[in-house]
């Protein structure tokens, strides 16, 4: 690895580029002692796809297709786009099979369906089974290859097995143990089987309070699974509990990344396909839809302030003041959001602990609302003195008001989305803002009209 790490420091795109067109076959050997996700960052460097397909060239099937998958989806899907069917076997044939899936359903069907006919009847038999699921379930993540076992086996012989096959299945951290049904019986994690008497029957030893999940449910699933258990696989069984799969931490790993960066994209008003990949025109197309429904709501707030042009008109120094408030709602309020929308996500805000979470946060709004308040109305008292105290007090309640409102608002949306089956991370900042700024607007300027004229 240490010389992995050499070479990536010691290659920039460009002097690969120039290897590239001269010697090729130099840069063939230099990227077969690089890491997959040290050539991706290289590919991930060059200025156009057409750069790194001169790159692709040179790296050997053996490490492209976990290059490839190193990449945004967008991006692998461009530059398989330009591959033939017998290009793209080359690639998956070096593959788990959960990655090799990855890769087939990023490709035009047609030609994912070409490459299927032309693997191995051992291959196919993986593979095909893995393409019907949706890749965000437990059956996209799970990959077939595992090591199994008869629960009428002794240590001796799953060593003796196990030597002879294990070279061939990645992250091999448990043995299942199966029925003569292939149903799943119990597990052994491979430290402990390294420590019993080879006489010992498996099923004396194993594990048999068992953590699985059915191929159907949603990654999110996996993923509290892995978190709450602190597991390195997951079996994965079907109706019948028999075992057709295993999730490996690396691909919960992934899934967790990619789950984060949806919600931080969503509660940007984000596509959760945004990315630096993506062409300007599809990117700005995205974006400018949440954009739109954002300036809906920005004119509804000034509608709300266009009512009272007459106080205004009257009182200008209100046209200084009323940004503080909502402002100040927003920030409040986006606060909360962030803190309950991760919550759910995690599964630790449920509708069931919701009152836990509305209290609190209602309170919070409180407390802030009143310490923000007197801070404010009396900072505004000496700013404006020709209004006295009675400006300082109108400000004070609209920021209470607000800052209350915010904080019960942020929790109970995201919450009301999730009744509703709705995703809460990707509605919940626009209708906030909508709450905060209205509300904002309408406390400050009704207060004003009613104290002041």
């Amino acid at each position: 690895m240490a010389e992995s790490t050499k070479d990536l420091e010691l290659l920039h795109v460009d002097d690969a580029l120039a290897v590239a067109r001269i010697k090729p076959t130099a840069l063939l050997e230099r990227f077969a002692r690089m890491h997959s996700a040290e050539l991706a960052e290289l590919l991930l460097a060059c200025n156009t796809d057409d750069q790194r397909r001169e790159l692709i060239q040179c790296i050997p099937d053996v490490l492209l297709g976990d290059t490839l998958l190193e990449l945004p989806e967008g991006m692998q899907e461009d530059l398989l786009a330009d591959f033939e069917a017998h290009e793209i076997g080359g690639v998956v044939e070096h593959l788990d099979s959960d990655d090799a899936t990855d890769i087939l359903q990023v490709v035009d069907k047609n030609v994912a369906d070409e490459v299927i006919e032309s693997l191995e009847p051992d291959e196919r038999r993986e593979i095909e089974p893995l393409m019907e699921h949706d890749e965000e379930t437990a059956g996209g993540l799970m990959q077939v290859e595992l090591f199994k076992v008869r629960d009428d086996w002794k240590v001796e012989k799953v060593m003796q097995v196990l030597r002879r096959w294990s070279k061939d299945i990645e992250n091999l951290n448990y043995v299942y143990i199966v029925d003569d049904k292939d149903r799943l019986v119990g597990m052994l994690s491979l430290h402990r089987l390294l420590f019993v008497e080879p006489d010992v029957l498996v099923m004396d030893i194993a594990e048999t309070n068992l953590r699985s999940v059915l191929p159907n449910q949603d990654q999110e699933d996996v993923v509290k699974v892995f978190e709450k258990y602190d597991i390195l696989a997951l079996p994965v069984l079907n109706e019948e509990g028999v075992l057709i799969g295993r999730i490996t931490a690396d691909d919960v790993i992934d899934v967790i990344q990619e789950e984060a960066t949806e919600d931080m994209y969503r509660l940007a008003a984000l596509s959760d396909q945004d990315d630096l990949a993506e062409p300007v025109g599809i990117t700005a197309w995205r974006r400018g839809v949440w954009l739109t429904v954002n300036l809906a709501t920005a004119i509804i707030a000034s509608i709300v302030i266009s009512q009272f042009q007459a106080t205004i008109s009257q009182i200008v120094v209100l046209a200084i003041l009323m940004p503080i408030v909502a402002s100040m709602g927003g920030i409040a309020g986006t606060q909360t959001l962030t803190v309950i929308v991760r919550g759910i996500a995690l599964g630790r805000v449920t509708y069931t602990n919701a009152r836990r979470a509305l209290i609190k946060e209602t309170s919070v709004g409180l407390l802030t609302g009143l310490t923000f308040a007197l801070f404010v109305g009396i900072v505004v008292s000496f700013w404006f003195p020709e209004f006295g105290v009675s400006l300082g007090l109108v400000i004070g309640a609209a920021m209470l008001i607000n800052l209350c409102a915010a904080g019960l608002a942020g929790a109970l949306i995201p919450l009301t989305l999730q009744r509703l089956n709705i995703d809460p991370a990707l509605a919940s900042g626009t209708i906030l803002t909508t709450v905060t700024d209205v509300l904002g607007f309408l406390s400050f300027l009704g207060l004003a009209t009613w104290f002041l004229l």
